[in-house]
């Protein structure tokens, strides 16, 4: 008999609170604020979560939602509205990002037409662009690729460049919002890349392995320092979600990175989020590693979080964590545990009554984030800094 999915058995309190809401923000208070900053329209959310009754209804709704704004760019496209078009082609792919996201099967038909489709669109957004937005696909290890997107930054010679590592529950294609760029219209490039188990990766079976996303950020770097578009002495890496162990991690393997911010904070131990939290988080971390069985995916992610920590052992430059006091996945106590074994400059602003995705005050995060990046990477830190601010949003 198949065996049940990781806390399979809590899935009807899932289903039910999904009834409960006529959004996402009942399981992930603040999630809806993310996703307008990052380009998702509010009408096209409420449309789409208008016919979700459970859990397995998401991929469907997000689907049929994502083909209606492909069928609007092809209409705008034959009408010669290319702006137009490429707003509803960069539409069609967040959405069948979400779609593809949600199936964690690996082989599973319609997660491989999804992200095709995300694909698809998204190099048709690219192309309508005129060169803002390039792919790259880059050698890895075992004959594998890694997967990224750069943003390039406007005018000529060498720019400051963040490397941008999305969560679990993200994909390169999701984020930065090319139409409210906050790091190019600052003069910086900003690369996004699928990692191991990430978007890409896991469609090409490149699975998360522990201490392979280091490498793998480094390879992406390698690529990056050939550019004569990239400033290789201004290298951030800035991680959110999940991304905030991995930004940490590649900044202590690479020490050509100057600086490094983790956001949406998940640097506490991995038994909150996959053992307390919502049953769809190990789900898909689980689909992430490519681990069926759960008791060597516990193993797996001891492994994990002993990584993590010897990393922020190691970690020598400077550090920002942008933290929500109320966040369901790394409670207060343990983000400043966490500071505490950091031996470089650091910093955290720490946002009162704030949970886990961040979008009560993601207007104001994101702008003050690219400005600490663009300061640190130009001025530095002092040697000793350590300065832990409590903000009222």
């Amino acid at each position: 008999m198949r065996r049940q999915a990781a806390r399979a058995s809590q899935n009807w309190i899932f289903d039910n609170f999904i009834q409960l809401t006529d959004n996402e923000d009942i399981l992930h208070p603040g999630i809806m604020g993310i996703r307008l900053e990052r380009g998702f329209k509010y009408g096209d959310m409420e449309r789409i979560f208008r016919v979700v009754t459970g859990r397995r209804a998401f991929p469907r709704a997000w689907a049929k939602g994502a083909d209606r704004q492909k069928e609007l760019a092809e209409e705008a496209m034959k009408a010669g509205h290319k702006v137009t078009a490429a707003q509803h082609y960069h539409r069609a792919a967040l959405y069948y990002g979400r779609a593809q996201h949600l199936i964690p099967v690996k082989g599973n038909a319609k997660k491989n037409a999804y992200h095709a489709a995300v694909v698809e669109n998204y190099d048709k957004f690219i192309d309508l662009m005129g060169g803002e937005i390039t792919r790259m696909v880059i050698p890895f290890e075992n004959g594998k690729n890694v997967y990224a997107l750069f943003h390039k930054a406007a005018g000529e010679g060498p720019k400051p460049t963040v490397l941008y590592l999305p969560g679990m529950d993200a994909i390169k294609e999701d984020s930065p919002n090319p139409y409210n760029n906050e790091f190019t219209r600052r003069g910086m490039n900003i690369c996004v890349m699928d990692g191991p188990g990430q978007g890409e990766c896991n469609i090409n079976e490149v699975w998360q392995e522990v201490g392979n996303y280091a490498r793998a950020g480094e390879a992406v770097i390698d690529e990056l320092v050939k550019r004569d578009d990239v400033d290789s002495d201004k290298i951030a890496v800035f991680g959110t979600s999940m991304g905030s162990r991995y930004s940490v991690e590649i900044g202590a393997y690479d020490d050509r990175v100057k600086a490094v911010v983790g956001q949406m904070a998940n640097v506490g131990p991995t038994d909150v989020i996959f053992n307390q939290a919502q049953p769809n988080f190990k789900r898909i971390y689980m689909y992430m590693t490519d681990i069926s069985d759960e008791a060597e995916f516990d193993k797996f992610a001891d492994a994990m979080d002993e990584n993590f920590m010897a990393s922020g052992d190691a970690l020598k430059c400077a550090y920002l964590l942008v933290a929500g006091e109320m966040d369901e996945l790394t409670p207060p106590e343990d983000v400043h545990a966490w500071l505490d074994r950091l031996n470089g400059p650091k910093e955290l602003w720490m946002y009162e009554d704030v949970f886990h995705p961040m979008g009560e005050v993601a207007a104001d995060i994101y702008p003050g984030i690219a400005d600490w990046i663009a300061d640190v990477l130009e001025k530095g830190l002092p040697d000793g800094h350590d300065l832990r601010r409590e903000i009222v949003p």
